[in-house]
């Protein structure tokens, strides 16, 4: 399948963070001393992460968020429509920007801290949206949204992992890690009380495994065509799900939409991790 083109205009839902990332030099632990080697900031969070990886692939991206008022949020909003993003339905709210702190060891695994008000902030909007596809990450939207995606062609939601309001929706998404010990069925039951009836597939990714992907009665399952080392795994299943839409706005069959997800998501990382090595040798 290539990457066509197509010039859809696609509204993304989510958090724009601001990431301060924590290098460490070893994992963590309990009661331990962990020293870093160094730090940085950056624009990141699953709505950036999708909405980026769409805007690659061609799209019109459209974000819908929030962000503060102070001088991080005014720079964010700035760096976004230098970008090529459509910031026309992001909200501004006064106060202080709340960075969240990733630490990230060296095998690349990450732990996320982030305040819990900031998660439960409610995105807004005023008045219906049209758009060819709409991507939702986050666990509360208000009626007017929910009233956009009940006409939307396409629709595909990121698994909230805590207290998610119902949104019509065709594809979820999500990943196994989040979920040990679940059965697929257990998962599907979630997803469809989310989605209701509108949900046509569920899919969930599993790191290097291959990618369930279950439609209430089979499974299907996709192997990982590359596999790749990396030291920095941030964004990695947000750029997946932006490569999934991207597949099915092309046309594609949700499995072959799924199978260029994860091969043009290792990819992307594998590209990160060269840019990466290149900037610390210098």
């Amino acid at each position: 399948m290539t990457d066509t083109k197509t010039g859809k205009t696609v509204i993304v839902i989510g958090h724009i963070n601001h990431d301060r990332i924590w290098h460490l030099t070893e994992p963590l632990r309990a009661g331990g001393r962990i020293a870093w080697r160094s730090r940085e900031a950056r624009l990141g969070g699953g709505g950036y992460f999708t909405a980026r990886r769409l805007l690659d692939f061609g799209h019109h991206v459209r974000i819908l968020s929030n962000l503060m008022s102070d001088s991080h949020g005014q720079e964010a909003i700035a760096a976004l429509a230098e970008q090529g993003f459509d910031t026309g339905l992001i909200t501004q709210r006064q106060g202080e920007t709340d960075f969240a702190d990733i630490l990230l060891d060296p095998t690349g695994e990450r732990t996320i801290l982030s305040n819990e008000r900031r998660l439960a902030r409610t995105f807004a909007l005023a008045e219906p949206v049209t758009a060819d596809a709409f991507y939702i990450n986050g666990p509360h939207l208000c009626e007017t949204i929910r009233q956009s995606l009940s006409t939307a062609p396409l629709v595909v939601s990121q698994l909230p992992l805590r207290n998610g309001e119902p949104r019509p929706a065709d594809v979820i998404v999500g990943s196994k890690a989040d979920m040990p010990g679940r059965s697929i069925e257990a998962i599907w039951r979630d997803a469809q009380a989310l989605a209701g009836a509108r949900l046509r597939h569920l899919v969930m990714t599993d790191g290097p495994e291959p990618t369930s992907i279950f439609d209430g009665d089979s499974e299907s399952r996709i192997p990982v065509p590359l596999h790749v080392t990396v030291r920095d795994t941030i964004g990695a299943g947000d750029t997946f799900s932006g490569a999934l839409i991207n597949g099915l706005l092309n046309g594609a069959k949700i499995t072959d939409a799924a199978l260029h997800a994860s091969r043009t998501t290792a990819e992307w990382l594998a590209e990160r991790e060269a840019m990466f090595t290149e900037k610390s040798n210098k």
